[in-house]
């Protein structure tokens, strides 16, 4: 085959030699198999010609030779896998198999499985390529960015800047637009130490497989983008057309209702109605514009407890949720009260679809030292930890079969944005969730915000 002389031909000449032995060796086996499909040929052609003869009373039959001839066939080949592989196992369990590793690498390949599971999905095909009890990829940086990924999950976690810790025998530096991340390769399977050749070919295979891997991560960027851009003009037309006009005649409609001549507390009662629907539309119309627009908050000093409490007691909840909340006297946060409203509605939605519409639902303040802390409490199906960790925030990523995955990918830029953070937790599957966010206080050297 010409690649395969091709490859030989580039590698070392002690390599050469070791390639032109397992090629002999390979010879060797096929010859081997043949003289054992030759005996099963023989013993499956006597025991056939003897059944044949007592059925038929025919001594020579053409019918025998063709079964033999068939179970020799048929047995050639596993017979000639199984002795390439004896001798790979037993004399080369050192030589990485590049034309596999090409295969099982392969940028498309990984491009098309979905987003969460690409890195893993590296580190699997890693492992089994190169024979390790454990592989993980390290791109954290000093500041707190990047990620950790580890494969199997309870591998050992290694230490930061590709430093050598005695869970993995070798550490791989990978380059690449964001920087520098290791590459950390457990112990073999077969307890053996690697050689400089071993070594140097799975240093080749590293850069392989981060080019694989940046590839992959473009590619859904890109897909992201190209569903970003669809979701913006089918969005923009909605809300120049319909939204629009509907929000401008509840307006129009609360205005004038406002100088009516209906008794006043039922005038307040349609009028807030009106009001809250005005407020669920808008808070829809943010959540379906484009999720990665800068963000501009007003800051201003918001009375977050306050306002909480009188937007809990006017939203319509269904019959069956409880609220209960826990909100002491507290100073005011830095913040915009209409993008913060919004991402507290969305908290609110998601507990109460988490519980199917009934439970209790807990929401708390308190103050942090120079934050205010704000938790949501739901009784839901909860979430594990890695769905918290790898597809909770992330944009078009939902459990929900009718989500579009925007509202708290949106709900944590916006917090971010004010120079707050919006977290989950949970006890895990069936447990109900808490998500909680933290506000800086209000000072004069907030205002202005970040975007």
């Amino acid at each position: 085959m010409p690649h395969v002389t091709l490859i030989a031909e580039q590698l070392p000449f002690h390599r050469r030699i070791i390639f032109s032995l397992r090629r002999l060796l390979h010879s060797l086996a096929y010859l081997l198999s043949s003289v054992i499909a030759l005996w099963l040929f023989l013993v499956v052609l006597m025991f056939a010609e003897s059944a044949l003869y007592m059925a038929t009373g025919v001594s020579v039959s053409m019918w025998a030779i063709v079964i033999a001839a068939l179970a020799a066939a048929w047995f050639f080949l596993p017979v000639v896998k199984f002795f390439q592989n004896l001798i790979d196992q037993r004399l080369f369990r050192q030589q990485l198999d590049i034309l596999q590793a090409i295969q099982e690498l392969g940028a498309s390949d990984l491009a098309s499985l979905p987003q969460e599971h690409v890195e893993m999905a590296l580190l699997e095909r890693i492992a089994h390529i190169c024979h390790r009890q454990q592989v993980s990829l390290d791109e954290r940086r000093d500041d707190g960015s990047g990620c950790l990924f580890l494969y199997p999950k309870d591998a050992a976690v290694p230490p930061l800047h590709g430093q050598l810790c005695p869970d993995y025998e070798l550490v791989l530096p990978i380059q690449w637009q964001q920087g520098v991340a290791w590459l950390h390769l457990g112990r073999r399977d077969d307890g053996l130490p690697s050689d400089q050749d071993e070594r140097q070919s799975l240093q080749d295979l590293a850069g392989f497989a981060a080019m694989s891997l940046e590839h992959a991560r473009l590619s859904h960027q890109q897909s992201q983008q190209v569903r970003l851009d669809s979701i913006s003009r089918v969005t923009g037309q909605l809300h120049s057309h319909d939204i629009k006009n509907r929000l401008h005649d509840l307006t129009f409609l609360a205005h004038h209702l406002e100088s009516g001549k209906l008794d006043e507390d039922d005038l307040k009662v349609l009028v807030g109605s009106i009001r809250k629907v005005v407020g669920r539309m808008q808070s829809i119309m943010l959540r379906m514009t484009d999720p990665n627009a800068p963000l501009h908050p007003n800051i201003q000093p918001c009375p977050l407890t306050i306002l909480l409490q009188q937007h809990i007691d006017e939203r319509l909840w269904p019959e069956s949720i409880h609220i209960h909340t826990d909100f002491p006297e507290l100073p005011p946060v830095a913040g915009d009260t209409g993008l913060l409203l919004a991402v507290f509605e969305n908290l609110f939605d998601n507990a109460v679809e988490a519980m199917n519409k009934q439970g209790d639902i807990r929401v708390s303040a308190a103050v942090l030292g120079e934050c205010v802390q704000v938790c949501v409490h739901d009784q839901g199906h909860g979430m594990s930890d890695d769905f918290i960790r790898n597809r909770l925030f992330r944009l078009f990523s939902t459990s929900k079969d009718d989500g579009l995955g925007i509202g708290l990918y949106l709900s944590q830029r916006i917090i971010e944005a004010h120079g707050g953070r919006l977290s989950a937790h949970s006890a895990g599957v069936g447990q109900g969730s808490v998500f909680e966010v933290i506000l800086p206080l209000y000072n004069r050297a907030s205002e202005g915000g970040t975007s």
